[in-house]
């Protein structure tokens, strides 16, 4: 920039110049010249004195220019000595952080090779902590198959127990129904028992007893109420009390009547129609049944007559008293429990 405007200023001065020697030929020759020449002269001076001005204006600009280019420069030299200052400064920075980047190499190699041992270490740790963890969850898989297979166990149990459970209250049902049916037998046997008891007071104490138990009733006549000595015909006071048992028996078609003749050990003679005490403990059985069956309350199908001869002796057959206590009719009356079968086999 600087040598282009010190060619046009050397240019300047040139045509200064040139004008000046013209503008002195003009000025000798015009006295000389036609008008014409003169005139000619006259408007090439006039051109150039404005080309003139006009360079010198430039010249000016150009000037103005030159002076903020060297101040520019003047600026740029301070600023080249002040980065050759800080190259000087950041070389000593660079010289002290290639210092410090060696130490932390030397460190940065020592921790890495701790490191590598600190790694292998844990490497083998770790591997052992799989393994157990490993262990540990095929141990948790195992326990889980026990855990579902005691969950499907305790499915299945809990569904035997939700049938057992129906079932049970299913039998409750029939035990309940049991107990009601039991209850009105039981309340139908001592409601028996004791028109029984009220029907026969004369004779309870002196060759009869009554007892209920195991919900059934229990009657014994003695055979001096009933019979003579080895006869098996029912003598009047017997009929009597047979007669006054029948009515209170009668239209109770819940009630089944086992009639029993036990005797004594004692044997007949086995010529007469009775052979042994079995024939007169059934004979005075059916005799029994027949008086009970004039009353026709009385189904057939209620009663049944049975022997037992001396085989179910209640006392001894060593003396007199327990002989007499031997030879006797059984009456059980117990009530018809085919309801209960039912119940029972439902």
């Amino acid at each position: 920039m600087l040598c282009k405007f010190e060619e046009y200023y050397k240019t300047l001065i040139f045509m200064r110049n040139s004008i000046l020697v013209f503008a002195l030929s003009l000025f000798f020759i015009s006295s000389c010249v036609s008008p014409k020449i003169h005139n000619d002269l006259v408007s090439d001076y006039e051109k150039n004195q404005k080309n003139l001005n006009q360079k010198e204006k430039e010249t000016l600009r150009l000037s103005d220019e030159v002076e903020e280019l060297n101040s520019n420069i003047v600026l740029l030299k301070e600023k080249i000595s002040q980065l050759k200052n800080d190259s000087v400064q950041n070389g000593n920075s660079l010289m002290n952080l290639q210092n410090k980047y060696d130490e932390l190499s030397t460190a940065y190699d020592l921790l890495t090779s701790q490191n590598s041992r600190q790694m292998s270490e844990k490497a083998k740790e770790t591997k052992r902590l799989l393994e157990q963890l490993e262990e540990a969850q095929n141990k948790l898989l195992v326990k889980e198959d026990e855990l579902n297979k005691l969950s499907q166990s305790l499915s299945d149990k809990e569904d035997e127990l939700n049938k057992a459970q129906k079932v049970l209250d299913e039998r409750s049902a029939r035990v309940n129904e049991l107990e009601k049916i039991i209850s009105q037998k039981d309340s139908l046997v001592t409601a028996i028992k004791t028109k029984i008891q009220k029907a026969l007071s004369g004779l309870e104490g002196d060759g009869l007893t009554i007892e209920q138990r195991n919900g059934k009733i229990y009657i014994s006549l003695e055979e001096d109420l009933l019979f003579a000595s080895g006869k098996y015909v029912v003598n009047q006071s017997g009929i009597d009390a047979l007669n006054k048992l029948s009515q209170v028996l009668a239209n109770q078609v819940d009630l089944k009547i086992l009639v029993e003749g036990h005797t004594d050990n004692i044997k007949g003679s086995g010529k007469a129609v009775i052979k042994d005490n079995w024939d007169l403990s059934v004979m005075r059985a059916t005799s029994v049944v027949k008086i009970l069956l004039n009353n026709k309350g009385l189904d057939p199908l209620q009663l049944t007559a049975a022997g037992r001869g001396e085989h179910n002796p209640i006392a001894t057959n060593e003396t007199v008293e327990g002989r007499k206590m031997n030879r006797r009719i059984d009456m059980i009356l117990s009530p018809n429990l085919d309801d209960l079968y039912e119940i029972l086999e439902e």
